[in-house]
């Protein structure tokens, strides 16, 4: 039968996610679980924060609550993907609500890009 104490600090909960060696994702499955369980204190935070978009926030620009790419060439650089016009195709969707529209690798060997939204 598995024993479990309540996580006394935040870095409690900290060294117990170095120590499993887990995930970003795991280790919000676990502080997710552990609070259920009421075995974290109130404070204990089980959040990460991921900044992914941080790098490509240069290459879009947003006016009037629509966003769009405004250099697809450098999203395609940073990406490590060789910008062929052959080899990808442009995907919009829209709604009465949304818009978007995303590049496509004709292959797909390569997720979309995204280059506008609305």
């Amino acid at each position: 039968m598995l024993l479990l104490k309540q996580v006394q600090t935040q870095g409690e909960l900290n060294d117990l996610i170095r120590d499993l060696k887990l995930s970003k994702k795991q280790a919000e499955l676990l502080g997710s679980r552990l609070r259920g369980w009421n075995l974290l204190q109130k404070d204990t935070e089980v959040c990460f924060f991921r900044n992914h978009q941080e790098e490509f926030q240069d290459f879009y620009s947003e006016e009037n609550d629509f966003v769009y790419c405004n250099n697809i060439c450098a999203v395609m650089d940073v990406l490590d993907h060789e910008h062929k016009t052959t080899e990808w195709r442009l995907f919009i969707d829209s709604s009465k609500t949304i818009l978007k529209a995303v590049l496509l690798h004709n292959g797909n060997k390569f997720p979309s890009v995204p280059l506008t939204y609305a």
